[in-house]
């Protein structure tokens, strides 16, 4: 079967020494090593250093006429590359990078080889288009798709970084890189001989850790001329997303995302088509800290974000969340026991996502938390490990038959037969996870749950919408707490003023009394100080709208479902709105107006 295009060349050896490439003397000894040790010689030149990599591939495509193909830096479908069996693969040093309909590309360590190119013919049955590339390339590609190291993949890819210096990552003598192979490490020192790849998401992590973010953000981009693509990466700082200060060449995107994939030790690292998940554990000077990661295809590559997920976070106290002294008191007397007699309701939490509402939820569980109670939580994922509390992580797509599925519903079912007194379930999403909560909270449990609502009323009408009666909404709900964050001022820096005249007038607007010469804060108008990072403002404080369903409340609800009226109900009976308890914290000088009213300086 003849193979159109090929023809006998001239050695690597006579290419090389034709050219005067490496001394006779160096090239001779390579030579023999070679041999021995059963290796190409272009990929030992190249290993010795005595060439490199992206000379000795122009040297041997221009002579044997065949153009080079750069696979590190192609997103190659696994599919693709196991077209071929493995073995075979590794015996030719071919690995299969494209398919049309009628023709398939292959990269080859030496595509002149005419039996070997035959061979690939007659086991694909389609036409064969060879690419030079080096053998270690190769190998790589070849772990990378059967799952055999990815950092193979990696280390190719390092061979020729440039230097690190020019990346803008700081050199900490206490950086420990985070291992694959280990489920935790600790990443408060350093290892100078560590692969670049590893010192570049380790640097990543730590600027994360010490900028006190959320998330990490790590996103590949590429300008409208495709003269500037680049890997952006920005932290989310007290709900913010702020620019690091890391420089990433475009050509680390694939490595940087097989990297994390790899920490997880559940991702697969050749699937770059469909969006995955995973968990990354690691200690930080002795602190445990989790990342909750997702990676989602995009038209310019695989990003990524990772959420970081501090235990710390869930021992927090609850009276140091930033509750008003008076909605502070009337939240706990609802988490108490009155006269001896066992508590039960359901208590929600609503707001937006990112609003703090887990960590409300954990600060409620761990002021009940006690020996002689017992406590459920269903949640997707399981965030936080909490002591004494026994947790369940729901998963929906998990399928049990053709009807039956692992979802909150399901959890709860099985939770009124474990004798709990408390239970939490992360979400009501849907009619039957609200009413079995409800039936839960009827029968003498205390039920913890969270609602996507913007304020408390509508949390109320929510559940209307979903089909409940107002009868069973108004008797087992027994409050609803609606809370977002705000960005708390930085007590190191911020400056006092006389409220302005619009200042003043948004209090009367909200009927927020301001007694006169009450001073008001605001971050300092040219930077803030070295604490806040210039920025002014210094982590995030919790703006809090409690309704709590008393006798006449629930009169409201048993007969409408519409939030004003249950708002102005709730208001008569003392509660305060969001955008009141933002006022008061201005007036605390915890945050800012602007903040309170969603916008951001």
């Amino acid at each position: 079967m003849a193979v159109k295009g090929l023809q006998r060349h001239k050695t690597v050896k006579e290419i090389l020494s034709e050219r005067k490439a490496v001394p006779e003397e160096e090239l001779a000894k390579a030579e023999a090593e070679a041999q021995a040790e059963n290796k190409s010689l272009q990929q030992l030149v190249v290993d010795k250093k005595l060439m490199p990599k992206a000379a000795m591939l122009k040297a041997l495509s221009e002579d044997w006429q065949v153009e080079e193909a750069n696979i590190l830096q192609m997103d190659i479908n696994a599919d693709v590359v196991k077209i071929l069996p493995e073995k075979v693969a590794r015996k030719h040093l071919a690995v299969a990078f494209a398919k049309e309909e009628n023709t398939i590309s292959f990269a080859m360590g030496d595509p002149r080889d005419l039996f070997i190119v035959e061979d690939l013919q007659l086991r694909t049955g389609l036409e064969i288009k060879p690419y030079l590339a080096m053998p270690s390339d190769i190998l790589a590609t070849l772990d990378a798709a059967w799952g055999k190291g990815g950092g193979a993949l990696i280390k190719a890819i390092e061979e020729e970084a440039p230097p690190i210096e020019d990346w803008g990552i700081p050199k900490d003598e206490n950086l420990e890189l985070v291992k694959a192979a280990e489920a935790k490490a600790d990443i408060a020192k350093v290892d100078a001989s560590a692969p670049v790849i590893e010192k570049m998401v380790n640097a990543i992590i730590l600027a994360a850790l010490s900028m006190k973010a959320s998330d990490i953000h790590i996103e590949p981009f590429e300008d409208p001329a495709g003269k500037d693509s680049k890997i952006l990466v920005r932290y989310r700082i007290d709900g913010v997303l702020v620019p690091g200060p890391h420089k990433i060449p475009w050509a680390y995107r694939q490595a940087i995302a097989a990297k994390i994939k790899i920490m997880t030790n559940s991702m697969n690292i050749t699937e770059r088509r469909i969006p995955q998940s995973g968990r990354i554990q690691v200690l930080n000077k002795g602190n445990p800290i989790e990342f909750r990661v997702e990676m989602l295809p995009t038209v310019y590559g695989e990003a990524c974000v990772m959420r970081i997920l501090d235990r710390a976070s869930v021992k927090v106290d609850i009276r140091k969340m930033g509750f008003l002294t008076d909605t502070l008191e009337r939240f706990l007397g609802l988490l108490k026991g009155i006269g001896g007699k066992k508590n039960f309701g359901l208590v929600l939490v609503c707001g937006p996502t990112g609003s703090g509402k887990s960590t409300t939820l954990y600060a409620a569980l761990n002021y009940i938390n006690k020996p002689q109670i017992k406590i459920l939580t269903a949640e997707n994922p399981v965030e936080y490990n909490l002591d004494g509390i026994v947790q369940i992580p729901v998963n929906p797509d998990l399928k049990l038959g053709e009807d039956k599925k692992f979802d909150f519903a399901m959890a709860l079912r099985s939770f009124l037969r474990f004798d709990p007194d408390v239970i939490m379930v992360g979400e009501i999403r849907d009619e039957e996870t609200a009413h079995i909560a409800m039936e839960a909270a009827m029968t003498g449990h205390l039920v913890f749950s969270t609602i996507h609502t913007n304020d408390a009323p509508s949390a109320i009408s929510r559940l209307s919408e979903m089909g409940l009666p107002a009868f069973l909404v108004a008797t087992t709900v027994k409050a609803v707490l609606a809370q977002r964050l705000s960005r708390r001022l930085c007590a190191d820096c911020k400056q006092a003023h006389e409220p302005t005249p619009e200042e003043v007038k948004l209090f009367k607007e909200h009927k927020v009394e301001l007694p006169a010469g009450t001073k008001i804060f605001g971050p300092p108008k040219e930077g803030g100080c070295t604490a806040c990072k210039g920025i002014g403002y210094k982590g995030r404080v919790g703006l809090h709208e409690l309704l709590v369903m008393d006798d006449d409340v629930r009169a409201v609800c048993l007969h409408t479902s519409a939030v004003d009226m249950i708002r102005a109900a709730g208001q008569k009976r003392g509660m305060r709105l969001i955008a009141q308890d933002g006022f008061e914290k201005v007036k605390q000088g915890l945050t800012t107006i602007r903040e309170v009213l969603g916008g951001s300086d």
